[in-house]
């Protein structure tokens, strides 16, 4: 036991106190107590190094535990900046995506903008162009004065070869900042022919006016033909003056009836028109300000068959309801009637406010005509010292006779008069 002390000096206070005790009990002689004190000292070698063991583990795990906290810390903090770069690109990208989208929706609204113009007829003198054959452009000074007078104006033209010579034909097109895609032209049916006086007094001498109107109109079927010509009476008064001067010289040359062959032009043939042109400046005047009104009429509203030709021209200056008539075509029809005061009008609107109501009314077999001519006479009209009167039955029946007319030949006032009403039943 000694000898191991001596060996062991590093071993711990358990096992010297132990040792100790073996030592004082002073019984060496015995070796069954020394094998005891041998495993009481393995046992306390097991203990100490279990306890070691287990110190190192706590001592490992609680360092891994540090290393792990200080990896989370560092991961936790670039995850952090990691989310809020992405959060500041999302933000950028959501930036620009909103700019887009409002400068698209500033786009959008401003080609409607101009769409809205364009419908109006606000671009109609920029979108036109006059394609030009250029066969009218070597007449000498007429050309010069149509030229020089297009570019006064302002307008597009465009010096070609036509189908059809010595003529003139207009094309649209939508402009590039309203329309998405590239339009096609649109050509529109007009047609004019541009003739010197002498070509034209030949033409008709040789009898193939009427042939070459037949060639334009194959050629061009769907479009309204003019036949302009330059100087022609003057040309014409001065050829008669000179023969008369000088009977022998002109003794081959006769008169062309110029103003017979115009009538059979106007009469004979569908859209087919003339124009006389004193000079070249004329002629010019004539064909921009021609321009200028196919340019302009492509936007009309166009009239149908209850279109009102007065237009509200029958309306007093001082109604009130002026504006409501002038948008109602119901109305405007009402008051373009004879003696249909404007308040008439009206009143007949807010009972029946389309003329279907009305004539749905007049067209049932189930009431006699005596009640038809009479179905609007307690209608109540608004008066301006507000107070309130009947239609009437002069009104009345007036409205009714003149809707329900077989014949448009007769007058309104024969109409109103029961003309019609009665020549319709003595002739069933």
């Amino acid at each position: 036991t000694s000898v191991q002390l001596q060996k062991k000096p590093t071993q711990s206070p358990v096992k010297t106190h132990m040792l100790e005790d073996c030592s004082s009990s002073g019984s060496l002689e015995d070796d069954i107590y020394v094998m005891g004190c041998s495993n009481v000292l393995d046992t306390a070698s097991q203990i100490s190094s279990h306890q070691d063991n287990r110190e190192r583990c706590i001592k490992e795990k609680e360092r891994k535990k540090t290393h792990v906290k200080m990896d989370s810390t560092r991961l936790s903090k670039e995850e952090r900046l990691r989310l809020m770069e992405e959060k500041k690109q999302l933000k950028e990208r959501e930036k620009l995506l909103k700019a887009a989208s409002k400068a698209e929706a500033a786009e959008i609204k401003k080609r409607e903008k101009e769409m809205q113009k364009w419908e109006k007829g606000k671009y109609a003198l920029k979108s036109i162009t006059a394609e030009i054959d250029k066969k009218v452009v070597e007449l000498g000074s007429i050309g010069g004065h149509l030229l020089t007078r297009f570019a006064e104006k302002g307008l597009s033209y465009r010096i070609t070869s036509n189908p059809v010579e010595r003529t003139i034909v207009w094309t649209m097109v939508v402009p590039e900042e309203i329309s998405m895609i590239a339009s096609e032209k649109t050509e529109i049916s007009y047609v004019v022919i541009i003739y010197e006086a002498e070509e034209f007094c030949k033409l008709v001498m040789n009898e193939s006016l009427v042939g070459h109107v037949q060639s334009v109109q194959h050629r061009y079927p769907h479009h309204t033909i003019c036949y302009v010509t330059n100087r022609l009476m003057a040309y014409i008064n001065k050829r008669e003056q000179a023969q008369y001067k000088n009977s022998a010289t002109y003794t081959g040359w006769k008169r062309p009836a110029i103003e017979e062959v115009l009538t059979k032009l106007a009469t004979h043939f569908s859209k087919v028109r003339s124009r006389l042109c004193v000079d070249e400046s004329e002629l010019a005047e004539h064909v921009v300000g021609l321009t200028c009104s196919l340019a302009s009429c492509q936007f009309r509203r166009k009239l149908t068959r209850l279109s009102v030709n007065a237009n509200g021209s029958a309306i007093p200056k001082d109604c009130i309801d002026k504006n409501l008539i002038k948008k109602n075509l119901w109305l405007k029809a009402l008051v373009a009637i004879p003696k249909v005061q404007p308040r008439f009008a009206i009143a007949i609107w807010k009972k029946y406010p389309t003329m279907k109501s009305l004539l749905s009314v007049y067209m049932d077999s189930t009431k006699s005509v005596h009640e038809k001519e009479f179905l609007l006479k307690d209608l109540s009209t608004e008066a301006l010292l507000s107070d309130d009167r009947r239609l009437g039955e002069v009104c009345s029946k007036r409205i009714y006779r003149i809707l329900m007319a077989q014949s448009g030949n007769i007058k309104t006032d024969d109409v109103e008069n029961g003309a019609d009403f009665f020549t319709n039943h003595s002739t069933s």
